[in-house]
């Protein structure tokens, strides 16, 4: 199964498959069908990664929470009941990857910061100056998404998580809850006290 994922996590599918084309795959790859997997996974890997560098803003951190994700789901397939679409779950399962992921980061850091080690900072994603933008108001861009992207990762990984998904993905309170496996009215806050730490971070930048 490791080779096929490999070979196919390297391969852009073009086509968007119908439900009935995902719902065959599936069913054969829940029988052991490793190819069948490997055809899913060409499928959604590029929206699988695009979830994982979401959470992590890093393209060599999503690329293993990816993979590792990918590995879970093989294991976890048969578990998948069709009740909902196949990316859905997919995405609960990649989600749950990096949450974990940032909360172990998060106890590194803090460990490291209790025996006197600098904790390792993340370069974050490099931005491409545009040619045709005036030099100063790029400069300001780049000063606001730097400091929007430090006062994210100031934020403890289960409201960060909450944040992007709701933000950024477009999640439903419900759908959060479901992923991070707790109360909806818990997400609630979570998200709402995000988004007023984050505003106070901001404030001098208005």
């Amino acid at each position: 199964m490791n080779s096929t994922l490999s070979e196919a996590s390297n391969v852009r599918h073009e086509k968007e498959p119908s439900k009935s084309d995902v719902a065959d795959l599936v069913r054969r790859a829940q029988e052991g069908d490793e190819e069948a997997f490997g055809e899913i996974v060409m499928m959604f890997q590029q929206r699988v990664y695009s979830v994982a560098y979401r959470f992590v803003q890093n393209a060599d951190e999503a690329q293993d929470l990816a993979q590792q994700a990918w590995i879970k789901a093989w294991s976890r397939l048969k578990g998948f009941k069709g009740k909902s679409g196949f990316f859905t779950w997919m995405y609960r399962v990649v989600s749950s990857v990096c949450l974990d992921y940032l909360r172990k980061k998060k106890r590194l850091a803090e460990q490291q910061l209790l025996d006197g080690m600098e904790p390792a900072r993340d370069s974050g994603a490099e931005l491409a100056a545009s040619v045709t933008s005036r030099p100063d108001h790029e400069l300001e861009r780049l000063e606001i998404r730097k400091q929007f992207a430090e006062a994210l990762n100031t934020l403890s990984p289960e409201h960060r998580m909450a944040l992007m998904m709701r933000e950024v993905d477009g999640c439903s309170y419900d759908e959060i809850a479901k992923v991070m496996k707790c109360r909806k009215g818990t997400v609630m806050s979570r998200i709402y006290y995000a988004r007023k730490n984050i505003q106070e971070q901001l404030k001098e930048l208005r």
